[in-house]
């Protein structure tokens, strides 16, 4: 089986679920759902903007630590709003949604964008940032910003691109 027919398949099912009829409980769930789903995202990408743009080494004058302590928790809340409104919104199409090319960019940044704030949480560097003055940056603090935004600006774009 290729992986689009398995893809297809695991749409139907998700399609199939119950998750879909949370739909049914009135005119406003579906404006609800959108909207959550859009101010997540906003939460999500206003957070990690100015963090990404702070590891870059803008606002050095800003400790990263104190930076870190606030807009990644926030990005955190975000991101949880948006995904549980996106798969509420992916149920009521879901192979539509796998057949169009920009929800698999949208995919492909969206993973490469978690790797990126994953593997940052391995470098030492980053886990002593409370101990440290950190005001300035690190080459690896900068290559993190840089993939950062570009991937994070991908889910976005992509995002806006899926229903053109």
């Amino acid at each position: 089986m290729d992986p689009l027919t398995i893809a297809l398949d695991l749409a139907g099912e998700l399609e199939r679920s119950g998750i879909r009829s949370v739909f049914g409980y009135g005119w406003w769930v579906l404006p609800a759902t959108k909207l959550a789903h859009a101010l997540g995202a906003a939460l999500l990408f206003g957070c990690l903007v100015p963090m990404n743009l702070r590891m870059l080494g803008v606002w050095r004058s800003a400790p990263l630590h104190d930076l870190a302590r606030v807009l990644v928790r926030s990005s955190l809340v975000g991101g949880l709003v948006a995904i549980v409104s996106g798969v509420l919104l992916l149920s009521l199409n879901a192979r539509g949604y796998v057949q169009n090319e920009m929800m698999w960019w949208k995919a492909g940044f969206f993973v490469a964008a978690l790797l990126n704030a994953l593997a940052l949480r391995f470098v030492p560097a980053w886990r002593y940032l409370a101990r440290v003055d950190s005001r300035g940056t690190i080459r690896r603090f900068r290559w993190a910003g840089l993939i950062g935004l570009v991937a994070w600006g991908g889910v976005m774009v992509c995002g806006q691109l899926i229903n053109f």
